[in-house]
């Protein structure tokens, strides 16, 4: 992934997030009239919590794992919004903004640690099996 981290921590941890679940929040009154729709929201949101944890546990870079980390709380978020609670999702997504817009600021800093280690190359410093 390539840019900056505050632009990074931005964009994943509240921009797109927040998007795609305003969207979905918006049209929940018309998939409430149709079963068949909430049905299917559902298991995308299964399928992305799923698919996102997967892909995050297999990550070597440290912004990659955290993006898809990001993917599979929005599964959840959508899960939660699908079962009617709006509550839920709206403390889910701010927690999980401010969580992640840290976790990306601080992946700058072990970045930073870990050039002294292993030199300035993107491909090693950011790589999480040399993290330990």
């Amino acid at each position: 992934m390539e840019g900056s981290i505050p632009i990074s921590a931005l964009i994943h941890a509240t921009t797109m997030v927040a998007a795609g679940i305003f969207l979905v929040t918006r049209l929940l009154p018309l998939f409430i009239v149709i079963p068949y729709i909430m049905n299917l929201t559902s298991l995308i949101g299964i399928i992305t919590v799923l698919l996102g944890a997967t892909l995050a546990l297999v990550q070597k870079d440290i912004k990659t794992g955290l993006a898809y980390f990001t993917m599979a709380q929005q599964g959840y978020i959508v899960l939660a919004l699908d079962m009617g609670s709006y509550q839920a999702t709206l403390f889910h997504l701010i927690t999980h903004a401010y969580s992640k817009a840290i976790l990306f600021l601080v992946s700058r800093s072990i970045i930073h640690s870990m050039e002294a280690i292993v030199g300035y190359s993107p491909e090693k410093s950011q790589n999480i099996i040399f993290m330990g």
